[in-house]
Protein backbone atom coordinates (compact mmCIF):
# COMPACT_ATOMS: atom_id res chain seq x y z
CA UNK A 1 0.00 0.00 0.00
CA UNK A 2 3.19 2.47 0.95
CA UNK A 3 4.24 1.77 -2.78
CA UNK A 4 1.30 2.06 -4.33
CA UNK A 5 0.70 5.88 -2.03
CA UNK A 6 4.56 6.52 -3.80
CA UNK A 7 3.60 5.89 -7.17
CA UNK A 8 0.25 7.96 -7.54
CA UNK A 9 1.84 10.77 -5.35
CA UNK A 10 4.63 10.81 -8.34
CA UNK A 11 2.71 10.48 -11.11
CA UNK A 12 0.40 13.42 -10.28
CA UNK A 13 3.45 15.41 -10.31
CA UNK A 14 3.50 17.05 -6.85
CA UNK A 15 6.89 18.63 -5.37
CA UNK A 16 6.81 20.05 -2.20
CA UNK A 17 8.31 23.17 -1.20
CA UNK A 18 8.27 24.79 2.12
CA UNK A 19 5.25 21.87 2.96
CA UNK A 20 3.09 23.06 -0.13
CA UNK A 21 2.80 21.81 -3.26
CA UNK A 22 4.39 23.51 -5.49
CA UNK A 23 1.46 22.26 -8.32
CA UNK A 24 -1.29 23.99 -6.22
CA UNK A 25 0.53 27.42 -6.94
CA UNK A 26 1.95 26.71 -10.40
CA UNK A 27 -1.37 24.98 -11.87
CA UNK A 28 -2.99 27.60 -13.53
CA UNK A 29 0.06 30.53 -13.85
CA UNK A 30 0.27 29.96 -17.30
CA UNK A 31 -2.75 30.12 -18.97
CA UNK A 32 -3.92 32.88 -16.25
CA UNK A 33 -1.14 35.01 -17.70
CA UNK A 34 -1.83 34.53 -21.08
CA UNK A 35 -5.37 35.79 -20.60
CA UNK A 36 -4.13 38.42 -18.57
CA UNK A 37 -1.65 39.60 -21.68
CA UNK A 38 -4.44 39.20 -23.91
CA UNK A 39 -7.08 41.20 -22.01
CA UNK A 40 -4.35 44.02 -21.82
CA UNK A 41 -3.68 44.23 -24.98
CA UNK A 42 -7.33 44.01 -26.26
CA UNK A 43 -7.98 46.76 -23.49
CA UNK A 44 -5.67 48.99 -25.89
CA UNK A 45 -6.80 47.82 -29.28
CA UNK A 46 -10.73 47.60 -28.65
CA UNK A 47 -12.07 49.01 -24.91
CA UNK A 48 -15.62 47.50 -26.29
CA UNK A 49 -13.89 43.90 -25.74
CA UNK A 50 -15.40 44.84 -21.48
CA UNK A 51 -18.48 45.20 -22.05
CA UNK A 52 -20.58 42.83 -19.78
CA UNK A 53 -22.38 41.53 -22.61
CA UNK A 54 -19.36 40.78 -24.79
CA UNK A 55 -17.44 38.89 -21.68
CA UNK A 56 -20.69 36.75 -20.94
CA UNK A 57 -20.83 35.77 -24.97
CA UNK A 58 -17.04 34.90 -24.48
CA UNK A 59 -17.78 32.33 -21.68
CA UNK A 60 -21.25 31.12 -23.37
CA UNK A 61 -19.02 30.44 -26.76
CA UNK A 62 -16.47 28.36 -24.18
CA UNK A 63 -18.98 26.26 -22.89
CA UNK A 64 -19.01 23.27 -25.05
CA UNK A 65 -15.63 22.89 -25.10
CA UNK A 66 -15.06 23.51 -20.95
CA UNK A 67 -17.14 20.81 -20.89
CA UNK A 68 -15.29 18.27 -23.61
CA UNK A 69 -11.70 20.07 -22.02
CA UNK A 70 -12.50 18.35 -18.57
CA UNK A 71 -13.22 15.01 -19.76
CA UNK A 72 -10.06 15.08 -22.27
CA UNK A 73 -8.00 15.95 -19.24
CA UNK A 74 -9.13 12.76 -17.50
CA UNK A 75 -7.67 11.29 -20.62
CA UNK A 76 -4.59 13.06 -21.50
CA UNK A 77 -3.55 12.45 -17.85
CA UNK A 78 -3.68 8.53 -18.45
CA UNK A 79 -1.64 8.57 -20.94
CA UNK A 80 -4.12 8.68 -24.21
CA UNK A 81 -5.60 10.73 -26.59
CA UNK A 82 -9.80 11.10 -27.93
CA UNK A 83 -9.97 12.38 -31.34
CA UNK A 84 -13.78 10.97 -31.82
CA UNK A 85 -14.97 13.43 -29.15
CA UNK A 86 -16.62 15.77 -32.01
CA UNK A 87 -18.12 13.37 -33.64
CA UNK A 88 -19.80 11.67 -30.73
CA UNK A 89 -21.34 14.89 -29.80
CA UNK A 90 -22.76 14.88 -33.51
CA UNK A 91 -23.57 11.38 -33.02
CA UNK A 92 -25.55 11.93 -29.79
CA UNK A 93 -26.89 15.42 -30.78
CA UNK A 94 -28.62 13.53 -33.92
CA UNK A 95 -29.95 10.60 -31.90
CA UNK A 96 -31.32 12.92 -29.50
CA UNK A 97 -33.27 15.44 -32.06
CA UNK A 98 -34.32 12.66 -34.50
CA UNK A 99 -36.26 11.23 -31.21
CA UNK A 100 -37.49 14.72 -30.55
CA UNK A 101 -38.62 15.01 -34.14
CA UNK A 102 -40.21 12.06 -34.72
CA UNK A 103 -40.77 9.48 -32.53
CA UNK A 104 -44.00 11.71 -30.60
CA UNK A 105 -42.68 10.55 -27.38
CA UNK A 106 -42.22 13.28 -24.05
CA UNK A 107 -39.16 15.31 -25.92
CA UNK A 108 -37.80 15.57 -22.02
CA UNK A 109 -36.58 12.14 -22.41
CA UNK A 110 -34.21 13.40 -25.31
CA UNK A 111 -31.95 14.88 -22.94
CA UNK A 112 -30.67 11.29 -21.16
CA UNK A 113 -30.63 9.67 -24.50
CA UNK A 114 -28.26 12.27 -25.65
CA UNK A 115 -26.09 11.50 -22.77
CA UNK A 116 -26.53 7.30 -22.89
CA UNK A 117 -25.25 7.58 -26.07
CA UNK A 118 -22.19 9.32 -25.81
CA UNK A 119 -21.05 7.53 -22.62
CA UNK A 120 -21.80 4.49 -24.83
CA UNK A 121 -19.70 5.64 -27.81
CA UNK A 122 -17.03 6.52 -25.24
CA UNK A 123 -17.33 3.17 -23.64
CA UNK A 124 -17.28 1.46 -27.01
CA UNK A 125 -13.70 3.31 -27.67
CA UNK A 126 -12.06 2.29 -24.38
CA UNK A 127 -13.39 -1.41 -24.68
CA UNK A 128 -11.85 -1.45 -28.39
CA UNK A 129 -8.77 -0.02 -27.24
CA UNK A 130 -7.88 -2.19 -23.73
CA UNK A 131 -9.79 -5.66 -25.63
CA UNK A 132 -7.94 -4.80 -29.34
CA UNK A 133 -4.79 -3.56 -28.19
CA UNK A 134 -5.17 -0.85 -30.08
CA UNK A 135 -3.01 2.24 -29.76
CA UNK A 136 -5.61 5.33 -28.83
CA UNK A 137 -4.61 7.60 -31.45
CA UNK A 138 -5.81 4.98 -34.60
CA UNK A 139 -8.76 3.84 -32.61
CA UNK A 140 -10.14 7.34 -31.86
CA UNK A 141 -9.33 8.19 -35.91
CA UNK A 142 -11.55 5.01 -37.05
CA UNK A 143 -14.48 6.14 -34.59
CA UNK A 144 -13.78 9.85 -35.53
CA UNK A 145 -14.91 8.80 -39.21
CA UNK A 146 -17.15 5.66 -38.51
CA UNK A 147 -18.83 8.24 -35.71
CA UNK A 148 -19.04 11.18 -37.97
CA UNK A 149 -20.08 8.36 -40.93
CA UNK A 150 -23.45 7.47 -39.11
CA UNK A 151 -24.13 11.12 -38.72
CA UNK A 152 -23.95 12.01 -42.21
CA UNK A 153 -26.37 9.05 -42.99
CA UNK A 154 -28.89 9.69 -40.61
CA UNK A 155 -28.83 13.57 -41.00
CA UNK A 156 -27.33 14.20 -44.37
CA UNK A 157 -27.30 17.17 -46.17
CA UNK A 158 -30.40 18.29 -44.07
CA UNK A 159 -30.72 20.50 -41.53
CA UNK A 160 -32.90 20.34 -38.19
CA UNK A 161 -34.73 23.59 -36.37
CA UNK A 162 -36.54 24.37 -33.53
CA UNK A 163 -36.74 21.98 -30.85
CA UNK A 164 -39.44 22.04 -27.90
CA UNK A 165 -38.61 24.18 -24.90
CA UNK A 166 -37.70 21.65 -22.28
CA UNK A 167 -34.91 20.09 -24.69
CA UNK A 168 -33.09 23.49 -25.03
CA UNK A 169 -33.49 25.49 -22.00
CA UNK A 170 -29.56 23.78 -21.21
CA UNK A 171 -28.52 25.67 -23.32
CA UNK A 172 -30.42 28.73 -24.47
CA UNK A 173 -32.06 29.93 -20.77
CA UNK A 174 -30.34 32.95 -19.27
CA UNK A 175 -31.27 33.54 -15.67
CA UNK A 176 -33.02 36.80 -15.55
CA UNK A 177 -32.47 36.79 -19.05
CA UNK A 178 -29.04 38.02 -18.92
CA UNK A 179 -27.05 35.07 -17.95
CA UNK A 180 -26.46 31.49 -19.77
CA UNK A 181 -27.42 28.51 -17.79
CA UNK A 182 -25.13 26.97 -20.13
CA UNK A 183 -22.17 28.63 -18.02
CA UNK A 184 -23.13 27.80 -15.02
CA UNK A 185 -23.62 23.78 -16.12
CA UNK A 186 -19.46 24.55 -17.47
CA UNK A 187 -18.26 25.58 -14.11
CA UNK A 188 -20.24 22.79 -11.88
CA UNK A 189 -18.45 20.02 -14.87
CA UNK A 190 -15.32 21.99 -13.82
CA UNK A 191 -15.72 21.71 -10.15
CA UNK A 192 -17.20 17.95 -10.42
CA UNK A 193 -13.98 17.45 -12.57
CA UNK A 194 -11.82 18.85 -9.91
CA UNK A 195 -13.09 16.59 -7.11
CA UNK A 196 -13.31 13.54 -8.99
CA UNK A 197 -8.97 14.23 -9.86
CA UNK A 198 -8.14 15.32 -6.39
CA UNK A 199 -10.43 13.47 -4.18
CA UNK A 200 -11.36 10.12 -5.68
CA UNK A 201 -9.80 6.40 -6.76
CA UNK A 202 -10.55 7.59 -9.91
CA UNK A 203 -8.39 10.39 -10.14
CA UNK A 204 -5.50 9.03 -8.50
CA UNK A 205 -5.71 6.24 -10.19
CA UNK A 206 -5.76 7.61 -13.54
CA UNK A 207 -2.80 10.26 -12.50
CA UNK A 208 -1.21 6.57 -11.59
CA UNK A 209 -1.49 4.72 -14.78
CA UNK A 210 -0.43 7.96 -17.03
CA UNK A 211 2.59 8.77 -14.88
CA UNK A 212 3.67 5.24 -15.20
CA UNK A 213 1.67 2.10 -15.99
CA UNK A 214 3.53 -0.64 -15.48
CA UNK A 215 4.33 0.51 -11.63
CA UNK A 216 0.36 1.03 -11.76
CA UNK A 217 0.15 -2.39 -12.89
CA UNK A 218 2.71 -3.43 -10.12
CA UNK A 219 0.79 -1.36 -7.35
CA UNK A 220 -2.41 -3.59 -8.05
CA UNK A 221 -4.24 -0.82 -10.22
CA UNK A 222 -6.63 -2.52 -12.81
CA UNK A 223 -5.79 -0.27 -15.77
CA UNK A 224 -8.38 -1.20 -18.23
CA UNK A 225 -10.47 -0.54 -16.39
CA UNK A 226 -9.63 2.84 -15.48
CA UNK A 227 -8.52 3.50 -19.41
CA UNK A 228 -12.41 2.04 -19.90
CA UNK A 229 -13.62 4.28 -17.53
CA UNK A 230 -12.28 7.71 -18.67
CA UNK A 231 -13.04 6.74 -22.15
CA UNK A 232 -16.83 6.55 -20.97
CA UNK A 233 -16.40 9.81 -18.85
CA UNK A 234 -15.95 11.80 -21.89
CA UNK A 235 -18.08 10.47 -23.82
CA UNK A 236 -20.90 11.70 -21.46
CA UNK A 237 -19.68 14.66 -21.28
CA UNK A 238 -19.61 14.45 -25.04
CA UNK A 239 -23.39 13.75 -24.53
CA UNK A 240 -23.90 16.76 -22.08
CA UNK A 241 -22.20 19.29 -24.75
CA UNK A 242 -24.60 17.77 -27.39
CA UNK A 243 -27.55 19.25 -25.07
CA UNK A 244 -25.80 22.22 -24.70
CA UNK A 245 -24.50 23.22 -28.14
CA UNK A 246 -28.41 21.90 -29.90
CA UNK A 247 -29.63 24.50 -27.42
CA UNK A 248 -27.61 27.27 -27.70
CA UNK A 249 -28.49 27.10 -31.88
CA UNK A 250 -31.82 25.66 -31.30
CA UNK A 251 -30.97 23.70 -34.08
CA UNK A 252 -28.97 20.70 -35.66
CA UNK A 253 -27.09 20.00 -38.85
CA UNK A 254 -24.14 16.81 -39.78
CA UNK A 255 -21.38 19.51 -39.16
CA UNK A 256 -22.03 19.73 -35.69
CA UNK A 257 -18.87 19.28 -33.68
CA UNK A 258 -16.64 19.37 -36.20
CA UNK A 259 -13.01 20.27 -34.69
CA UNK A 260 -14.12 20.38 -31.60
CA UNK A 261 -11.78 17.65 -31.06
CA UNK A 262 -8.76 20.32 -31.98
CA UNK A 263 -10.05 23.25 -29.76
CA UNK A 264 -10.64 20.65 -26.97
CA UNK A 265 -7.19 19.20 -27.12
CA UNK A 266 -5.78 22.40 -27.54
CA UNK A 267 -7.63 23.97 -24.82
CA UNK A 268 -5.99 21.28 -22.21
CA UNK A 269 -2.67 21.77 -23.50
CA UNK A 270 -3.18 25.53 -22.98
CA UNK A 271 -4.07 24.25 -19.54
CA UNK A 272 -0.74 22.63 -18.94
CA UNK A 273 -1.63 19.05 -18.71
CA UNK A 274 1.00 16.97 -19.92
CA UNK A 275 0.71 15.06 -23.16
CA UNK A 276 2.88 12.34 -21.59
CA UNK A 277 0.32 11.42 -19.19
CA UNK A 278 0.07 11.52 -15.14
CA UNK A 279 -0.27 15.31 -14.96
CA UNK A 280 -3.74 16.86 -14.80
CA UNK A 281 -4.44 20.53 -14.74
CA UNK A 282 -8.42 20.37 -14.58
CA UNK A 283 -8.40 24.48 -13.84
CA UNK A 284 -5.43 25.22 -16.43
CA UNK A 285 -8.00 23.54 -19.04
CA UNK A 286 -10.92 25.68 -18.03
CA UNK A 287 -8.56 28.72 -18.41
CA UNK A 288 -7.25 27.45 -21.81
CA UNK A 289 -10.67 26.85 -23.01
CA UNK A 290 -11.95 30.49 -21.94
CA UNK A 291 -8.40 32.22 -23.49
CA UNK A 292 -9.25 30.39 -26.65
CA UNK A 293 -12.90 31.84 -26.90
CA UNK A 294 -11.12 35.33 -25.67
CA UNK A 295 -8.81 35.18 -29.55
CA UNK A 296 -12.01 34.16 -31.46
CA UNK A 297 -14.03 36.84 -29.91
CA UNK A 298 -10.95 39.70 -30.04
CA UNK A 299 -10.48 39.00 -33.72
CA UNK A 300 -13.76 39.04 -34.93
CA UNK A 301 -13.57 42.36 -32.76
CA UNK A 302 -10.50 43.37 -34.43
CA UNK A 303 -12.63 42.57 -38.05
CA UNK A 304 -9.81 39.89 -38.52
CA UNK A 305 -10.69 37.09 -40.60
CA UNK A 306 -11.81 34.00 -39.26
CA UNK A 307 -8.89 31.71 -40.27
CA UNK A 308 -6.60 34.15 -38.47
CA UNK A 309 -7.86 32.25 -35.45
CA UNK A 310 -6.24 29.04 -36.55
CA UNK A 311 -3.09 31.43 -36.28
CA UNK A 312 -3.49 32.99 -33.43
CA UNK A 313 -4.03 29.42 -31.75
CA UNK A 314 -1.20 27.82 -32.60
CA UNK A 315 0.57 30.78 -31.33
CA UNK A 316 -1.17 30.14 -28.10
CA UNK A 317 -0.41 26.80 -27.89
CA UNK A 318 3.33 26.87 -29.00
CA UNK A 319 3.62 29.89 -26.12
CA UNK A 320 2.26 27.87 -23.16
CA UNK A 321 3.77 24.54 -24.34
CA UNK A 322 7.24 26.89 -24.11
CA UNK A 323 6.73 28.05 -20.95
CA UNK A 324 5.71 24.44 -19.27
CA UNK A 325 8.42 22.92 -20.49
CA UNK A 326 10.46 26.02 -18.89
CA UNK A 327 9.04 25.75 -15.74
CA UNK A 328 9.36 21.95 -15.65
CA UNK A 329 13.33 22.28 -15.78
CA UNK A 330 13.54 24.68 -13.13
CA UNK A 331 11.07 21.69 -11.20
Amino acid sequence: MKQQVNIIKKSQGKIKITGKQASHYLEMTGPLLAIILFAVFMAIAAPRFFLLQNLINILYSAASIIILAIGMTFVITGAGIDLSVGSMLALSGVLMVYYVKYTGLPPIFGLPIALIVGTLLGTINGLLIVKLRIPDFITTIATMIGYRGIVLILAGGYSLYHFPAEVIFLGKYRLFGVFPLAIIIAILVTVTGFFLYRYTTFGRYTAAMGGNREAAILAGINVDKYKILNFAFIGFLAGMAAIITVGRMDSFHANFGKYMEIDTIAAVIIGGTSLYGGIGKIWGSLSGAILMAMVSNGLVILRLPYFYQYLAVALVIIISVTMYRLRAKRE
